[in-house]
């Protein structure tokens, strides 16, 4: 997938505990970022999974036909509604890369914990799906483990500051874990901080947009994703 850069304002706003009107977000292909002075909310960084595969095809137009679209995000006990629109010259300031997530901005995600060393969050696949849970470390640039464990076994993805450089599942490794792993839907995860000095060099295992997206095509045509 090929680099680009979409800008999104605060249109309209509803008791949402982190955001306001005129509050700015910026969607690439390798993270998001969130208003500078306000924390990531994981419910938001789920709905930018799906925004970022709608609009993705029309980057070389400027989202030309995305302009009039009103997104929305009513995961919690607020609402926000955003629009994609023109960052200001000195649009810097209103942006930054989020931040280490805290208790408070990750409890959604199925009970989630925070911890200062080991586990940083864990919770109930029923709660959000193995996609969302790869793009929101690789959106976060994260290094680390993903460690699953369901009903068929044990599945685990290993990432370097976002991006995977190994995945193990069943018999398959690599691409073909995560292909597989895709259409389970229950069972428990949690993310391990760190990784061993010897992977720090290795290799990714792909473009992690294509990989993921491949692997979503996958799971629709065998019909498992609409289950």
């Amino acid at each position: 997938m090929d680099n680009f850069s979409a800008a999104f304002k605060v249109i309209n706003e509803r008791n949402c505990p982190f955001y306001s009107v005129d509050d700015w977000f910026v969607l690439n292909n390798q993270s998001v970022m969130v208003p500078a002075g306000s924390p990531a909310c994981l419910i938001l960084v789920r709905e930018f999974t799906n925004i970022l595969f709608s609009i993705a095809p029309d980057a070389e137009t400027g989202f030309a036909e995305q302009r009039d679209h009103v997104f929305t995000c009513g995961g919690c006990t607020g609402l926000i509604k955003f629009q994609i629109d023109d960052l200001p010259e000195n649009g810097e300031e209103f942006v930054r890369k989020p931040k280490q997530s805290t208790k408070e901005e990750t409890k959604e995600a199925g009970g989630a914990q925070s911890r200062k060393s080991g586990v940083v969050v864990s919770g109930s696949l029923e709660e959000i799906s193995i996609s969302e849970l790869l793009q929101f470390f690789h959106m976060h640039q994260k290094t680390g483990k993903l460690l699953l464990d369901v009903a068929t076994g044990a599945a685990r993805v290993a990432f370097r500051e976002g991006a995977i450089i190994g995945a193990r599942y069943q018999e398959k490794e690599g691409k073909d874990a995560i292909f597989a792993m895709l259409g389970e839907k229950k069972g428990k995860f949690s993310f391990v901080s760190g990784i061993p000095e010897s992977l720090m060099e290795v290799d990714d295992i792909g473009d992690f947009m294509m990989v993921l997206m491949e692997g979503l095509k996958r799971l629709d045509e065998s019909g498992e994703g609409k289950k």
